[in-house]
């Protein structure tokens, strides 16, 4: 748990430079920017709460009495930043990224029917083509086999099979859409369109998790 809180502050401690003014060389000696300190809380705040990977020994580099005041003025400074235009387009840019892609078809299922007739056809007719440019000693095997074939593709081109694969195109296009609107569902509550209700709740899980650190101890 603490290990998992100093995490967390760490955060907080390198995206509140204000805060941390007298100890700015800490970032110097991490080679850690504010760019990347940013970086850090906004995918922590749209990702959950978790280490982002910032070196967590920077934490101890700290004096032990500056913790506290740290903690305090990054959950401050976090206040500010995510009420930023600079946060906002963060956040949008990121919604963006993560936005399900919904079910996009170039023919509606009777064109996509129709067009595997048409290749059917035309696939048979190269066949043929091909079956009478050769030996006739070899032919005759040949046609036996097309001849098979398109006895198969006849028998799978009544209206009833016709029908049953229009409805297995219309299913799946139905669970393609059903995935789709689920997805966004989870989008829409992993990335909302107002993030202010996902920041409270991270600061909230932050606060949980480091109610039993003491920020004094070295």
């Amino acid at each position: 748990m603490r290990a998992i809180s100093r995490h967390l502050l760490l955060i907080a401690a390198l995206a509140a430079p204000g805060a941390v003014a007298a100890a700015a060389d800490v970032l110097s000696q991490l080679g850690i920017t504010f760019d990347a300190a940013k970086e850090a809380v906004g995918s922590v705040i749209t990702a959950g709460v978790y280490n982002p990977g910032l070196p967590a020994q920077a934490f101890k580099l700290m004096p032990p009495a500056v913790r506290g005041q740290v903690a305090t003025a990054g959950v401050a400074w976090l206040k500010t930043y995510t009420a930023s235009p600079d946060f906002k387009r963060q956040s949008l840019q990121m919604r963006d990224m993560h936005k399900p892609q919904s079910p996009a078809y170039e023919m509606t299922p009777e064109q996509e029917i129709q067009k595997s007739r048409e290749d059917g056809a035309r696939q048979l007719e190269e066949s043929k083509r091909a079956i009478a440019a050769l030996p006739p000693d070899q032919r005759k095997a040949v046609e036996e086999s097309l001849k098979a074939t398109q006895d198969l593709i006849a028998r799978a081109d009544t209206p009833e099979q016709r029908k049953m694969r229009l409805d297995g195109i219309r299913d799946q296009r139905a669970r393609d859409q059903q995935e789709y609107d689920q997805a966004v569902t989870r989008w829409k509550a992993e990335y909302p369109d107002d993030p202010k209700p996902l920041i409270a709740k991270r600061l909230r899980e932050f606060l949980q998790l480091s109610t039993d650190v003491d920020f004094n101890r070295s």
